[in-house]
């Protein structure tokens, strides 16, 4: 689309054997849509079946992506190696002034993770 502009956020998320909760907040002064998230782990998690994480990233109460370690249907972080997530079809929208909220959680004991969220979204400007 002409005259939008791409724009990236992030936060970091980090813990052992604790849950983490952050917002990354549209200060852009209008509408952004939401193309991409990644993840970019600093520690590696191993999958396991009952010590794992889980990151939802969600847009105004309902999940945009999310990705777990668990070893039933989740897979491993590396350390330095983004993890690009599969977004939901038709969440990505965050109001003027809205939030994107990213937590983590984690079962059983835990495994310490540290990790930057880039969300890649467009300002749009007019129109939408």
């Amino acid at each position: 689309m002409s005259g939008d502009e791409r724009i990236f956020l992030s936060t970091r998320v980090s813990g052992t054997n604790a849950a983490d909760d952050n917002y990354i907040w549209n200060t852009t002064g209008g509408k952004i849509v939401v193309e991409s998230v990644v993840l970019g782990p600093d520690t590696s998690v191993a999958t396991h079946a009952s010590n794992y994480i889980t990151t939802t990233v969600s847009i105004a109460g309902t999940a945009l992506t999310s990705h777990g370690t668990d070893s039933a249907t989740g897979s491993a972080l590396t350390a330095g190696t983004a993890k690009a997530l599969t977004l939901t079809a038709g969440v990505g929208e965050v109001a003027a002034a809205g939030t994107i909220r990213v937590q983590v959680a984690a079962s059983g004991t835990g495994p310490a993770y540290d990790m930057q969220v880039l969300v890649v979204a467009r300002r749009l400007r007019g129109g939408l």
